[in-house]
């Protein structure tokens, strides 16, 4: 299966098997782990592959949302855009696990520097600013689906998504598949919290405020890198090259500019 493909195929797993997954598997995962890229290169992202998954469930006192023999956890420092350059990075990561038959979920993290410190090697703190010193971000739960749920999606077709007039309102045909990728991309509480707007040459991204901000900004942002990922392989698909640019973009009413997506002048 191509990446392009698991955009629309994957799903997130709800009930995992206890069954650990294959050696070779998770020297698969732990590569993929090891080989993440992001946007901002000042920002210091580790995925953390926690093979033994009693670790998580034993530090989040049996709280965390969904069971898993493996997890991975998400640290970076405090950086611009970190969120969403985390949702960015892991992704791509969770769509290729998807290509090898592992199912995935994104989790809340809901742990502390402190608690992560007693079974993951985390970066000393002596002589960084707080920008720079790492934290717990997120988790994704992987493993084999339980018996009786499914890996993949029965259909294509994803029927609680907007429309995609409500995400973007003009477009050029070429860019159907890259929006059509960022359309379909999970988000928190199904929050979808993506706008774009028609510019010469791609698309200004913003993401949607929300009325209740607090626990749900956080993972919104995660989202919105998520998609910016959907979106770029749904480019690659298509043949289309891209590049991300920061302009002096004015945020709209209810809406807050994130970045813009050009194609590359050939």
């Amino acid at each position: 299966m191509e990446l392009y493909d698991a955009i629309f195929y994957r799903k997130s797993i709800e009930f995992y098997s206890t069954k650990p997954i294959t050696e070779s598997l998770m020297k698969e995962v732990k590569k993929l782990c090891s080989n993440i890229t992001y946007l901002n290169s000042n920002l210091n992202i580790k995925a953390h592959v926690i093979d033994r998954g009693h670790l998580i469930n034993f530090s989040t006192r049996n709280k965390i949302q969904i069971k898993a023999p493996h997890y991975i956890l998400i640290t970076s420092n405090k950086g611009e855009n970190y969120l969403e350059n985390i949702g960015y990075a892991l992704q791509g990561v969770t769509l290729e696990m998807a290509c090898l038959g592992l199912g995935t979920t994104w989790l809340k993290c809901m742990l502390t520097r402190d608690e992560v410190e007693e079974f993951v090697n985390l970066d000393k703190i002596k002589d960084k600013d707080e920008s720079e010193i790492e934290y717990p971000q997120a988790i994704i739960a992987f493993g084999y689906p339980q018996e009786g749920e499914a890996l993949f999606r029965s259909s294509s077709a994803i029927h609680d998504r907007h429309k995609m007039k409500h995400i973007c309102k003009t477009y050029d045909e070429k860019w159907f598949n890259a929006l059509n990728a960022l359309r379909v991309a999970p988000s928190i509480n199904n929050c979808q919290p993506w706008t774009l707007e028609e510019r010469e040459n791609g698309f200004d991204l913003f993401e949607n405020e929300h009325k209740k901000r607090l626990e749900l900004d956080k993972y919104s942002k995660i989202s919105m890198g998520i998609a910016l990922k959907h979106f770029e392989i749904g480019c690659k698909h298509d043949n289309i090259n891209i590049e991300y640019r920061k302009f002096d973009v004015q945020d709209k009413r209810r809406k807050v500019y994130f970045i813009s997506v050009l194609e590359k002048s050939m």
